[in-house]
């Protein structure tokens, strides 16, 4: 997969990048990618999921390249200072998990578990384990809380230099995150990808 290019695109991201937040981590691929794209094991980061399995999976990765700098954590983000746990949403396709399923369909048990989480501020882990050195890099797929997590963390959200996000459409239009983080500093850079349902997009810091 990282021979071939199959996981992300380096199209206009940063060129060195040191510490990282991947949000919505799933297995933890984006982290091992970036790690290979920068020739680093000493990276510093946090990564974080809701799905217990699939964050067992990411601790297994950092384990085995020995990625003594990046913390892996369970639970959601985005929820508001003073809620401790959410409900979550797993799909049966671990990619799908989510806090916000499309209206109607989180009904479908075939389909969705129903759990309770933690909520996991990210700031806060983010200076307990780095103190308060910059996020040159977030990636955050989290499956339609992009908002939540932009305007409920926006103290981490200043130290953020360059995004990579999916965005989901049924939640947020690509002109309203433009908009909003476009009034917190940031710039639309590329689009790598978009379709009826979602989009991959790129933002820096103006300047």
């Amino acid at each position: 997969m990282f021979d071939r290019g199959l996981l992300y695109s380096t199209s206009g991201l940063p060129e060195k990048v040191a510490t990282f937040a991947d949000l919505g981590c799933n297995v933890g691929y984006f982290t091992v990618w970036l790690a290979d794209r920068m020739k680093s094991t000493n990276l510093k980061g946090i990564m974080v999921d809701a799905n217990l399995d699939a964050v067992e999976d990411a601790r297994w990765h950092v384990e085995a390249n020995k990625m003594k700098n990046i913390k892996v954590l369970e639970g959601i983000v985005g929820a508001d200072a003073k809620t401790e746990k959410a409900t979550f949403y797993v799909h049966t396709s671990n990619v799908c998990s989510t806090t916000a399923p499309v209206e109607g369909t989180e009904a479908d048990q075939s389909t969705w578990t129903k759990i309770e989480v933690p909520c996991v501020k990210v700031e806060e882990n983010w200076v307990k384990s780095f103190g308060n050195i910059p996020c040159e890099l977030l990636k955050i797929d989290i499956e339609g809380s992009e908002m939540d997590f932009f305007r409920n963390e926006s103290a981490f959200m200043g130290r953020v230099q360059a995004i990579i996000l999916e965005w989901h459409k049924w939640r947020v239009s690509l002109d309203e995150l433009k908009a909003y983080l476009g009034s917190q500093g940031f710039t639309l850079k590329s689009v790598l990808h978009e379709d009826a349902g979602l989009g991959t997009a790129i933002f820096d810091r103006k300047g």
